[in-house]
């Protein structure tokens, strides 16, 4: 009894093979043969395609039986491959984001010639709300020193505080110490920026004040750095007015938002000179 549960597959295809003459038999005697043929293949189809759902079946059974080493090297294989590509996938997609980047700052570096630039990977930040230090990649070794300016492509990112052989630490416009002298560009009245503006407990943007009291300052003004104090340049681009202080605001006089996006810097320019 055993031996024959053992050789159970052979026993079904047997059976199955005698349904199939038994259900041939009963369709002889039809009155028409293409009567006959239909009801033929009407009635054996089901039990052709339970035979080969059970063939499929009965063969993956043996194949694993007989060959497991070869279905497990080709999974691994495949499984390989499919993790191959994925990562260069990845690797793909972070070029083409860096290429997106270095591109930017490249436009940027073409747009400002009279100024000379170093390129200066992140490798840290802080872990307050607002990045207000980051460490880049290159120190006195590369020609940096305390109080030079980092840009990027979207504008001001702040001054170097601290220089070390091979890094650098920089103090950003989000930092409540950090102040710059700026102008209007379209009326080129002069004041500074600096210091959070906050709804809510949420950053709004900057705080422009010191303006003259006559000036002519629109929304969607463009505000550039006005060169004064020897750290920044003049005419480098920080950001635009977004709205106007209340009269009786006398603690600034404008907001000032910046289009650098500073929780995804990766990349920053040090401004070591410029011409003449």
């Amino acid at each position: 009894m055993k031996k024959l549960w053992r050789n159970r597959p052979v026993l079904i295809a047997l059976l199955t093979a005698a349904l199939f003459l038994v259900l041939a038999a009963l369709t002889v005697g039809r009155r028409t043969a293409l009567r006959g043929e239909d009801l033929f293949s009407g009635a054996v189809l089901p039990v052709q395609e339970a035979v080969s759902h059970m063939t499929d079946r009965v063969t993956d059974f043996f194949t694993r039986v007989f060959f497991p080493s070869s279905i497990q090297q080709e999974n691994k294989r495949l499984t390989d491959l499919v993790s191959a590509y994925e990562r260069r996938m990845i690797l793909y997609e972070a070029m083409e984001q860096e290429n997106a980047r270095l591109s930017e700052l490249l436009d940027y570096v073409s747009a400002n010639s009279n100024f000379y630039f170093m390129t200066a990977p992140i490798s840290a930040r802080n872990m307050n709300p607002y990045v207000d230090t980051i460490t880049v990649r290159g120190g006195s070794r590369s020609g940096i020193t305390e109080q030079m300016a980092a840009v990027n492509a979207q504008g001001i990112v702040g001054r170097v505080i601290e220089v070390g052989a091979t890094y650098s630490k920089i103090r950003t416009m989000l930092n409540e110490d950090m102040r710059i002298s700026v102008m209007v560009e379209r009326t080129r009245d002069e004041g500074m920026l600096g210091g959070l503006i906050l709804e809510n407990g949420q950053m709004v943007g900057l705080k422009l004040y010191y303006l003259p009291k006559d000036a002519d300052l629109q929304v969607g003004d463009t505000i550039v750095t006005s060169g004064l104090g020897g750290i920044f340049p003049k005419g480098l681009y920080v950001g635009k007015v977004i709205f106007l202080a209340d009269e009786d605001n006398g603690e600034y006089d404008a907001c000032v938002v910046s289009d650098v996006d500073f929780e995804h810097l990766e990349e920053v320019l040090i401004v070591l000179g410029s011409e003449g």
